[in-house]
């Protein structure tokens, strides 16, 4: 190969690249096929500015779906897209192989057609053996398009006007992975699948047997800040799932446990708040992790207990909830999941008439707000037959290493 045919390889084979880009964004619709009885009137006749020949044998058939202007050829009533961004070459490839097209215009502009696509045959001869064969060249094409698209590595970011469409159409609430489609495109989450029987409620088609990967993609890629950004907080976290952040997040709102108080803040807040306004109250008790403390409660009208932990600066909620048969008793610590505090366990001992309870959970669960619901695990539980009236008095211990004998 000469000197001369070297210079030309990088210019030819960027001319193929750019054609196999245009080749790929030239893409064409069948349209209805309708009567050409009466005179037509060709996009090259109702617009003086075009000069090339290939306008004359397609009439304007106004915007698509997609918001494009489409053209109609006038042999076949095949239609494409006709913006300037396009260009013709699509149109041109068309009536080369209309087959309703007359012979007898199969002149000039075939031959154009023709000698394009062989010089266009000749340039892809002359690209360099190293890249092989075509798909090697196709695949050069794509990772320099998708250059364009980024900027010195850097990710490209847009803005969501609105959240709404990331919510599942049927519950409303947010969509999370795994995300179904029906063969229409209509998309359920998982549990909404299972509840309609995998029915689509809008075609009626089988959903929950095909994966959404457009849909779980994007929705993967969005991020959304923290509620408790405001507090301090500069976590982004996944959409749909901000409430297992804000579960574990060390900026979240703890509510003070006193009843009657609306008081809420952060973790290290809520303490010296309940200290300066409730320590006083009759439901509060003071103690020392490692030690134990006796709590009496009235299970009529009593059922909170607060006991004030001063050197670790901590509240745990004794909580009482008089049921049909018994009463449950569960505590809990005022404080993020996260906060470091080792893992604190708990004992509870109950003794009357000679009958004794005991009951040890493993670990002190930790919640910012008490909760009104009676519990379903971590809790003792005392039958009405065993409590002396509506007093119950028990022994309480609370630690990393609980010891706590009968008294």
């Amino acid at each position: 190969m000469d000197y001369q045919s070297q210079e030309m390889i990088p210019t030819l084979n960027a001319e193929n690249e750019c054609m196999e880009i245009k080749e790929e964004l030239d893409e064409g619709t069948q349209g209805p096929v309708q009567s050409l009885t009466q005179p037509i009137q060709t996009i090259f006749d109702s617009n003086q500015n075009l000069k090339a020949e290939v306008w004359k044998e397609f009439v304007s058939v106004g915007v698509g779906e997609d918001g494009k202007k489409r053209g109609r050829c006038i042999h076949c009533s095949r239609s494409y897209i006709i913006e300037k961004l396009y260009g013709t070459s699509h149109l041109r490839r068309h009536l080369l192989h209309c087959s309703k097209r007359p012979e007898s215009k199969r002149g000039g502009n075939d031959k154009q057609v023709r000698r394009k696509h062989k010089s266009t045959d000749v340039k892809r001869a002359l690209v360099p053996k190293s890249f092989g064969n075509r798909e090697e060249v196709s695949n050069n094409v794509s990772t320099k398009r998708q250059r364009i698209f980024t900027s010195e590595g850097k990710t490209r970011s847009a803005m969501l006007l609105g959240l709404d469409i990331l919510d599942c159409p049927i519950c409303f609430h947010a969509l999370t992975v795994p995300i179904f489609q029906c063969e229409n495109g209509h998309v359920a989450c998982s549990s909404c699948c299972s509840k309609l029987r995998y029915k689509c409620p809008t075609c009626e088609l089988r959903v929950g047997h095909k994966r959404c990967s457009v849909m779980e993609s994007v929705l993967e890629s969005v991020f959304v800040p923290c509620r408790n950004a405001k507090f301090g907080c500069t976590e982004n976290v996944s959409y749909g799932k901000e409430s297992t952040h804000e579960k574990d997040c060390s900026f979240s709102q703890c509510a003070c446990p006193a009843l009657d108080c609306n008081h809420t803040g952060s973790y290290n807040d809520i303490y010296p708040h309940f200290f300066n306004n409730h320590c006083h109250e009759s439901n509060s008790l003071s103690f020392v992790c490692g030690g134990s403390v006796d709590v009496e409660m009235n299970i009529a009208s009593e059922k909170i207990i607060v006991l004030c932990e001063s050197e670790k600066s901590l509240l745990f909620a004794v909580q009482c909830f008089n049921e049909l048969h018994g009463v449950y008793v569960t505590i809990r610590c005022i404080a993020p999941s996260t906060l470091e505090l080792g893992k604190l366990a708990y004992y509870l001992y109950y003794s009357m008439d000679g009958h004794t309870l005991t009951y040890k959970s493993p670990e002190v669960k930790m919640v910012l707000k008490v909760s009104s619901e009676t519990p379903q695990d971590n809790f003792m539980f005392v039958p009405h037959s065993l409590l002396h009236g509506e007093s119950l008095k028990i022994k309480v211990s609370i630690g990393l290493k609980v010891r706590v004998g009968s008294s």
